[in-house]
């Protein structure tokens, strides 16, 4: 008597959708084109030289690859007591570099708008490996006879002049 037997093949997963480098590395930043990292922390000021507070986060949209707001602590005492609003990202005022941040409002007016209500992370990323948890054991330097990290060489004792 003939059994039939199925064997299921592996399912390949693909993207859903492939992309070449060419469309997705960009080679050099344009003009008009801000470092996220200049902008966090600036001081954010009204139009007369007051300062409003200072720009803690950038608020992303992942549909249209834009900036949609800057968050903006106000208020407070040496970090105590402060809250976050979100302002429209084409509302302040920056310089070329994003050194100087003007907004059209009061502080009276900054710190009477309402806290920004941010949504919840459904799924953070993947916790930081802890320090020394990586693959591979340096045991040393391959100066003192040791390895480098196992995929390197391993040392001699000597010198690095062959001594």
């Amino acid at each position: 008597m003939l059994k039939s037997v199925t064997i299921a093949a592996p399912r390949v997963v693909q993207p859903a959708y492939r992309q070449s480098a060419d469309e997705v590395i960009v080679e050099r930043q344009d003009g008009s084109e801000l470092h996220g990292d200049w902008v966090l922390g600036t001081q954010v000021t009204t139009p007369d030289g007051d300062v409003i507070g200072s720009i803690g986060d950038l608020i992303l949209d992942k549909e249209d690859s834009s900036a949609n707001a800057s968050v903006v602590s106000v208020g407070g005492f040496l970090g105590f007591g402060t809250k976050q609003i979100a302002v429209d990202w084409s509302e302040p005022d920056m310089t070329y570099d994003g050194n100087e941040i003007t907004l059209g409002i009061t502080r009276e007016e900054a710190g009477a708008a309402p806290e920004h209500a941010f949504r919840e992370r459904i799924h953070p990323p993947p916790p930081e490996p802890e320090a020394g948890a990586g693959t591979g054991d340096t045991g040393g330097s391959a100066l003192d006879g040791g390895t480098t990290g196992g995929t390197g060489t391993t040392g001699t004792g000597g010198t690095m002049d062959g001594q």
